[in-house]
């Protein structure tokens, strides 16, 4: 396969990486991670279930009630997941057949992706079986946003190198831009968090939480990854025993899943507070490497980088206060996510055109 083939290929699936991305955050905003509480299909089918009886049958089996407007959204989510790791196979094969006829042609990245991508169909797997825990669901989401940002990537080596730009002008730029990206990498790590344990709402006020909340923050709680205080052993047990009862019956117990959280509220306020000291952060060191790119005399490439850098830094802050001041509104919501995906795509263009694009005489 040409390189022109790949790009070209590449760009389709970064559309569906980013698709993909905005579907999951849909999901998880409207609680629908668990409308479908089986794996691959729903309720043993592979589209919603229309069948009143088996319906009925499938809720006693899994415990769940069957709520048809939030299974749709799960599992156009994994349709279109499916559809990336169809394209990045191909992706793979192309990278390595036009290899042998174009030595230029670059197959480390297609080589990582694969592998990716199929861990990330794990973490999806894991996202229902182990009911949405927090963890599982922040891996899930950091693993949608690597394999976008290494689709990104692999676009950008394909195109020629901006020879234009001046190694000694763009190199001023080197460590503030690598800073950035670094931020940026960790506040969405944040947010995935935040949203993992629907601690997006426990704040209502600017600009850092609801009064008095020094007195009411539980920073250890709520960095527990594994959400110790939860009794992991009795949730086994309900899931061991799913095929024989039902499971709000199972010892008399009711069934457990992390759908809504399960931290304190004063947990979920560490959570929030510790993202929006992240957002105002990322807005500093981001907002001065824009200005800075904006005033750089020997070249309008970068120029016109710091005004776009600026743009999107400006509009996914408006996105983040939206949230609060409308309280979190679905679609202002789902666009943070998406917000958040294209800063990061432009960090990434960002260094590459600084630093990256100069390394090696060759791609690899």
């Amino acid at each position: 396969m040409s390189k022109k083939a790949l790009r070209n290929l590449t760009f389709i699936a970064i559309l569906l990486a980013l698709t993909v991305i905005l579907l999951g955050a849909w999901t998880r905003l409207e609680d629908a991670g668990l409308g479908c509480p089986d794996w691959p299909g729903c309720y043993g089918h592979f589209t919603v279930p229309q069948d009143a009886e088996y319906i009925a049958k499938a809720e006693i089996e899994y415990g769940k009630k069957f709520e048809a407007e939030k299974a749709w959204p799960e599992m156009i989510h994994r349709h279109f997941a499916k559809g990336i790791g169809l394209v990045i196979v191909i992706m793979f094969i192309g990278a390595w057949l036009g290899r042998k006829k174009d030595p230029t042609v670059p197959v480390v990245l297609p080589t990582t992706l694969l592998p990716l991508v199929i861990l990330q169909g794990l973490l999806g797997m894991w996202t229902v079986t182990l009911k949405v825990h927090p963890f599982i669901v922040m891996l899930h989401l950091l693993g949608g946003f690597t394999t976008l940002s290494l689709l990104f990537l692999y676009y950008l080596q394909l195109r020629p190198k901006i020879v234009s730009l001046s190694q000694v002008v763009a190199k001023k730029f080197k460590a503030l831009a690598f800073a950035g990206l670094i931020l940026v990498i960790g506040q969405i790590a944040l947010g995935g968090w935040t949203a993992s344990n629907y601690a997006a709402t426990v704040c209502a006020e600017l600009p850092f939480c609801n009064s008095g909340w020094t007195q009411n923050v539980d920073f250890k709680g709520g960095f527990d990854l594994w959400q110790k205080g939860f009794e992991f052993d009795e949730f086994q047990t309900l899931e061991e025993e799913k095929q024989q009862a039902d499971l709000n019956k199972a010892q008399g117990k009711p069934f457990k899943d992390y759908e809504g959280g399960i931290l304190s509220h004063q947990a979920k306020v560490a959570i929030h507070v510790t993202h929006r000291f992240g957002a105002y952060l990322v807005f500093v060191v981001i907002g001065l490497l824009a200005v800075w790119l904006m005033r750089e005399k020997d070249s309008i490439l970068l120029r016109r980088f710091g005004r776009a850098l600026g743009v999107i830094l400006l509009a996914q802050m408006m996105l983040g206060v939206s949230n609060v001041i409308f309280g979190l509104p679905l679609y202002v919501a789902v666009a943070h996510n998406g917000g958040g995906a294209i800063l990061l795509l432009a960090m990434i263009a960002t260094n590459y055109l600084v630093n990256w694009q100069f390394k090696g005489k060759g791609q690899v």
